[in-house]
């Protein structure tokens, strides 16, 4: 397995930082596995409200391409299918949504900005496989550990 992995200390904080970036039709994708763990927590973070679910939602010019990507390469269910955004379930409480330029988007495709979208797991190793064998990925350079 080549990976990159680093490890963050920050208050109460650790992180541990796995990454390997790939290239799927042709563009950059980026996967990042993360694991964090904490080692206290304040009274005012025990009295927060609670987050039920979390979507994050990226935008396309050419959203069937798009949708075959989180169907097929990354095998995501799914959920909300109209014309013009889609959404896919990454667990049971967290959704990427794909959107179409214009069509009534809040916002556009850019080109010159840089988005993440990082996808925690402790089967790095398998999803590592998983995307190595897939014919249409092709990784832009592997990180050794």
């Amino acid at each position: 397995m080549r990976y990159h992995t680093s490890k963050i200390s920050e208050n109460r904080w650790q992180v541990h930082v796995m990454r390997f970036a790939i290239q799927v039709f042709g563009r950059l994708a980026a996967v990042s596995c993360m694991v964090f763990i904490t080692h206290q927590i304040t009274a005012e973070e025990q009295s927060m409200p609670t987050i039920d679910s979390q979507t994050v939602m990226f935008y396309y010019e050419d959203l069937q391409e798009a949708s075959e990507f989180y169907e097929q390469t990354i095998g995501l269910e799914k959920t909300v299918d109209f014309n013009w955004v889609k959404f896919y379930r990454i667990s049971d409480t967290s959704h990427v949504g794909i959107v179409r330029a214009g069509d009534g988007a809040y916002h556009s495709p850019q080109a010159n900005n840089a988005v993440m979208l990082s996808i925690v797991t402790s089967e790095v190793d398998s999803w590592y496989e998983r995307l190595k064998a897939m014919k249409k990925v092709h990784f832009l350079r592997e990180i050794n550990s």
